[in-house]
């Protein structure tokens, strides 16, 4: 059994990291899967040895809730208001000393630790049991560390000064920063987690001329659902009734809104502008396309990079190092000073800087960020190492027929020699090839009307078999034909013939040129006749090209280019295109092709060839986005660190643990600033 859980309370991926290393210490459990971005859990088990509570009881346990996908922010934010309030007595009192400031600091001091800190201590104290320590753990060891020093301090039992002060900043900082940083990240993430939120949202169903509010899976076909003024359209379904402007540009990457009328139909995830409207639901949540959509997403999210898993395994071993440099700072002070306080300042100051949080989000989030984008303009990753390998691309075969040139050719003359109008129509029927789909469409033009033909079956490159009759590729029967044409057969029998015209798509030259500009090698690659395919890489500048290619023969081609060194790409749209695309290093699957190139192509191009310099260019922001941040926070650490433990002391230049604490929730915050920007 497979089971998605929705889980609140990951601060970090060494939360991520704890939850998905105890679940796979349990017996019968195959595979568990982490998506910290999305803060969910995939879980792969044996039902016969585990059950679903048993393993959602294991995540709670080690301080983690898991929801039904609503989470509750509220109290987090009135705990950081509580914090706030609390600290900001201590700027005065850190001026103006009396004999009783010393208790007030303590008495404000021990809330925030208590209710303030709360959080972070349960958070360690699970991080601890599971053996992997996080950021939860070094700020759980600061704020406490100085909290039990200035008591010990305050009762005479240590020699320096009490710092309460520095335990409650320490929390309020982080805490802070954090609520910065989760804001940030929300904003990125919230088409994402709107979209996830369609799975339990409600629908407004009509019975019996009633309205009632029913949750989504309780939804099914033929139901009639009303639509709304700014309702997310839950499932797939026909407008029976009404007019509506929907938004779908988490859809199609179509960012105008686009006007529904009666029987035009509304795909699920598209956000009603404006407009009320009955529709009539054609697919249950299942089956419906925005659940294919969250599938494509949990799939992308749930598998890793490499340099996510090195990211992951930097912070994980971190904050083993982190507690091992403080209290070897705090060690060399003490036996070089022999003062207490200064020591176990440095000390603190190193374990509470060095927090790797920006190690931890600097790949996931930057990754999360530009799969969002990239689904908004219509692009459908699959698998984010996509994004590491499109960059090597120097080759890309392209497909012609519904790729470079219109899906939906047209029969422009067609020629009959015996009356096989209905013969042709009904072989036609048994494909969804662009030109049967097009021989069908005439023939229905002139009246075709449907005949049973037994036994057909399609050859994929070839054509149509129907026992004796055939259409399709003349020479796939022996015949010669000096004009490129579609033809019908009886044996050796010439029934009728039929020529098509295609046009080129709308804006594939911008693409092509651009796709030049990045030194890229185009290949046209297509199993049409060599007329056609001549006249087409004429009309768009491409210089190499393949024609009456078999399925078999387009990936002998991608294999050659392999063997002698290039990274090759493939934009395929069809059956015929799927072996040479699942060969590919990158390949790309045309939104409107067939359901086997979907599975097979890593992207989807649901907008078309035209949202393929989008993906180039999401490809290149993403990988900027990653040294970016890895170079910022290693950068942050490497100054940061020597100056926490004091290598600027006699210069005067001392950094105290709460503005270390500070600094620290800044470094995350810079990283998901620069993660989000444009």
């Amino acid at each position: 059994m497979r089971m998605s859980l929705q889980v609140d309370g990951m601060t970090c991926v060494n939360c991520a990291r704890s939850i998905e290393m105890n679940l796979k210490r349990l017996k019968g459990v195959k595979s568990v899967e982490v998506s910290f971005e999305l803060g969910r859990v995939y879980v792969e088990f044996d039902e016969d040895l585990l059950s679903s509570e048993h393993i959602k009881d294991v995540i709670q346990t080690l301080g983690y809730r898991v929801s039904k996908g609503v989470e509750d922010k509220d109290r987090g934010f009135l705990i950081l208001l509580l914090c706030v309030a609390l600290s900001l007595p201590f700027l005065p009192l850190m001026i103006f000393h009396t004999s009783w400031s010393v208790y007030l600091e303590l008495v404000l001091a021990s809330i925030i630790q208590v209710i303030g800190g709360y959080g972070f201590y349960k958070s360690a104290y699970k991080s601890v049991l599971s053996g992997v320590g996080n950021m939860d753990l070094l700020v759980s060891l600061g704020s406490t560390s100085a909290y039990i020093y200035s008591l010990l301090a305050m009762l005479g039992l240590l020699d320096g000064k009490p710092f309460f002060e520095t335990s409650a900043f320490l929390i309020t900082f982080v805490r802070i920063g954090k609520y910065l940083e989760e804001r940030a990240k929300e904003k990125a993430i919230r088409s994402l987690r709107e979209l996830f939120g369609v799975q339990t949202s409600k629908v407004t169903v009509l019975k019996d001329g009633r309205e009632e509010k029913k949750s989504v899976q309780e939804v099914f076909i033929g139901d009639v659902i009303l639509l709304k003024t700014g309702e997310l359209v839950p499932l797939d379904a026909t407008l029976i009734e009404g007019s509506l402007e929907v938004d779908e540009s988490i859809i199609t990457g179509e960012s105008r809104p686009v006007l529904k009328t009666s029987g035009h139909e509304i795909l699920s995830g598209s956000l009603v502008i404006s407009g009320y409207g009955k529709a009539r639901v054609k697919k249950t949540l299942g089956g419906s396309y925005v659940s294919l959509l969250i599938r494509l997403i949990e799939d992308a999210l749930r598998q890793k990079p490499n340099i996510h898993r090195v990211a992951d395994r930097v912070a994980h071993y971190f904050v083993q190092v982190v507690l091992v440099l403080s209290i070897l700072v705090f060690a060399l002070w003490y036996l070089k000073t022999g003062d207490l306080q200064k020591s176990f300042n440095f000390g603190l100051s190193v374990l509470v800087i060095s927090c790797p949080c920006a190690f931890g989000i600097a790949v996931p989030l930057a990754l999360t960020v530009g799969l969002l984008r990239a689904y908004k303009r219509g692009l459908l990753i699959k698998n984010p190492s996509v994004l590491e390998r499109i960059k090597d691309i120097n080759v890309l075969l392209l497909d012609k027929t519904g790729t470079l040139t219109e899906g939906k050719p047209k029969v422009k003359e067609a020629v009959f020699y015996q009356d096989a109008l209905n013969l042709a129509f009904s072989v036609a029927c048994t494909s969804n090839h662009p030109h049967a789909k097009a021989i069908k469409e005439y023939c229905q033009s002139l009246g075709a009307k449907a005949i049973d033909i037994p036994n057909c079956k399609e050859l994929p490159g070839k054509g149509i078999f129907c026992g004796d009759y055939f259409l399709g590729n003349p020479r796939e029967v022996g015949i010669c034909k000096e004009n490129s044409a579609t033809i019908l057969t009886k044996g050796n029998q010439v029934l009728a013939e039929f020529y098509l015209e295609e046009s080129l798509k709308e804006g594939v030259q911008e693409v092509l040129n651009y796709l030049r500009s990045r030194k890229i090698k185009l290949v046209m690659i297509t199993g049409d006749s060599q007329e056609r395919a001549e006249r087409v890489a004429q009309a768009l500048g491409i210089d190499e090209f393949y024609a009456r290619v078999k399925p078999e023969e387009k990936l002998l081609i991608l294999e050659a280019y392999q063997k002698k060194g290039y990274k090759v790409g493939m934009v395929g749209d069809g059956i015929n295109d799927a072996p040479a695309m699942a060969k590919a290093d990158v390949s790309f699957a045309i939104g409107s092709g067939t359901d086997i190139a979907k599975r097979v192509g890593d992207v989807v191009l649901v907008s078309g060839i035209e949202s393929l310099r989008w993906m180039f260019d999401i490809a290149d922001r993403v990988n900027m986005r990653i040294r970016e941040n890895l170079f910022w926070a290693f950068l942050y650490n490497m100054l940061g660190i020597p100056i926490a433990a004091g290598v600027l002391s006699p210069y005067g230049i001392v950094l105290k643990p709460e503005m270390a604490g500070f600094m620290m929730a800044l470094s995350s915050l810079s990283v998901v600033i620069n993660s989000v920007r444009k």
